[in-house]
Parts: structure tokens; C-alpha cells; sequence
């Protein structure tokens, strides 16, 4: 009867499909074995079309929370996935950019992966992370993304943009890209100009975009 039981439960839990060119290729596109295990149950877990929280993914993985929520930041920022939705509640994980990659026979090398821990980007997200005192989301990772991909803010402005929000004791990312977006269309590109132009709004807030 043991083994009955089991069987069912066996079939019932249906099956999760990876096309093996990306098991003979998934470490020439910047995956590791555990990156893969872990893009097989966000598989697994969003086909049977449930969300694959951080902590969903730590249980069956039998890992921290901690630990999956580093990896999923990290497959971001290596443009191996994007987020979708409104807010943490609602996120779905989108292997697109992993499929683009693995289609057009795009090679990562090692050392691309290990130089990525030490960019401007990397120091922005541990910036936030420290003034947030909590890790940020994979949709924050992805919207930080944003701004070096699509906005392509300085760094630096970036910095400046967090310092202003925790000193206006706000710490919200639309808060700090609404500054960021200020900025930009100013054409304010520097410490300095963005000072001029402080002095020039005083008074002036953002409360209306505060999360």
C-alpha cells in the first residue's frame, strides 16, 4: 500500500521540462549547477502556477531564504532573467534574456561573472541594502538595473540621490529615481550642479511618490 501511495503521488506531481540544449550549453551562458536547479523549480513551481517566493524556493531546496534571494539578485544582474509585477506580492521570474542569450550562442566567460561583483553596480546595491537594512527584492535589483541600462544615470548621481533620500528620510526607490529623473532633466551631471539646483528647489519634496 506504502508503495501505491507513493506512486500516486509519484504521478500526480506532473512533470517540469528543460530542453536539453540548455543542459549541454547552460555554463556557456553563465549558469552554474545550482542556478539551474534553482531555474528548475522557479520552472516547476510557476507551471503549476503558483508564485516562486524566495522562501518556496529555500524550502524544497533545502537552503535559506538568504541564500536564494542572492542567487536570484545575481541571475539579474547577470541579464540571465527579469521580473514582472506590481510589488513582491505579485512577481513573476522571466527566463527570456536566459533564452536570448542561449539562442544566440552568446558565451560568458568566468571572469565576466566574477568582475561583475566588483562594478559600480554592485556597490550601488549594497549601498541601498545597507540604508534599506534589508535586502532588496529581485523586482528592486531589476529597477536598479534600469537605471544603468536604460536611464544610464552616473553612479555617483546615484550615491548622491540615496543620501538626499535618507536625509528626507525616505527610503523608496521611486523617491530616489524621481530625484535621479529630476536631475537628468536639469542636465544636473554633477555633486556640484545638483547642490545649485537643491538651493534653487529648496522647499521642494517628493512625498507624493514615496512608497
Amino acid at each position: 500500500m506504502m508503495l501505491e501511495k507513493r506512486l500516486q503521488q509519484y504521478i500526480q506531481a506532473g512533470n517540469t521540462t528543460v530542453n536539453n540544449d540548455l543542459l549541454l550549453h547552460y555554463q556557456d551562458i553563465g549558469f552554474d549547477n545550482d542556478d539551474l536547479a534553482l531555474y528548475m523549480q522557479v520552472q516547476r513551481i510557476q507551471g503549476r502556477g503558483d508564485q516562486a517566493t524566495p522562501a518556496a524556493i529555500a524550502q524544497v531546496m533545502h537552503t535559506t531564504e538568504k541564500i536564494v534571494i542572492t542567487r536570484l539578485q545575481s541571475l539579474i544582474r547577470r541579464d540571465l532573467m527579469q521580473v514582472h509585477g506590481g510589488s513582491i506580492q505579485t512577481e513573476t521570474y522571466d527566463f527570456t534574456p536566459l533564452f536570448e542569450k542561449l539562442l544566440g550562442g552568446q558565451v560568458v566567460e568566468r571572469s565576466d561573472i566574477i568582475a561583475d561583483g566588483k562594478s559600480a553596480r554592485r556597490e550601488i546595491m549594497q549601498t541601498l541594502e545597507a540604508e534599506f537594512g534589508r535586502p532588496l527584492s529581485p523586482m528592486e535589483i531589476q529597477t536598479v538595473g534600469h537605471w544603468f541600462d536604460q536611464d544610464h544615470f552616473e553612479p555617483v548621481m546615484m550615491l548622491l540621490a540615496i543620501q538626499e533620500a535618507v536625509a528626507n528620510n525616505a527610503r523608496s526607490l521611486r523617491y530616489i529615481e524621481t530625484i535621479l529623473a529630476n536631475w537628468q532633466r536639469e542636465h544636473v551631471t554633477t555633486p556640484q550642479e545638483a547642490q545649485v539646483a537643491k538651493q534653487r528647489r529648496r522647499g521642494v519634496t517628493y512625498n507624493n511618490v514615496i512608497d
